[in-house]
């Protein structure tokens, strides 16, 4: 569960760090720097949420968890797109909540 609310983040940062998606959603066009750091910050929570997907209980092959984090990760690709297309003004925080609530499921043992 983390794993995939972790890619929806990622997804939306990544996507917040081009100029198009960033006007459509702020408002306003971004520095050079702040995309730079919307796309860094995408990559990060992505690997993170890699890290995340391959930590399995003992006896589970880290392969599996490998399998269901791109699962996770096509499925929050897709879940990105409908949300900037549908929702430009809300992703921000969508991507905000999503990032709290996968750190929150980890923390529970989700």
């Amino acid at each position: 569960m983390s794993a995939f609310l972790f890619c929806f983040a990622a997804w939306l940062a990544m996507a917040l760090g081009m100029d198009k998606h960033h006007e459509d959603a702020l408002g306003h066009e971004a520095s050079p720097a702040r995309l730079r750091h919307l796309r860094s910050a995408g990559w990060v929570i992505l690997l993170a949420s890699l890290w995340l997907a391959t930590r399995t209980p003992a006896g589970v092959p880290a392969s599996l968890g490998v399998t269901a984090w791109a699962v996770a990760l096509s499925v929050a690709a897709v879940a990105a797109t409908a949300a900037l297309t549908w929702l430009p003004q809300r992703a921000p925080p969508l991507g905000a909540a999503s990032l709290a609530a996968g750190l929150l499921a980890y923390v529970s043992g989700l």
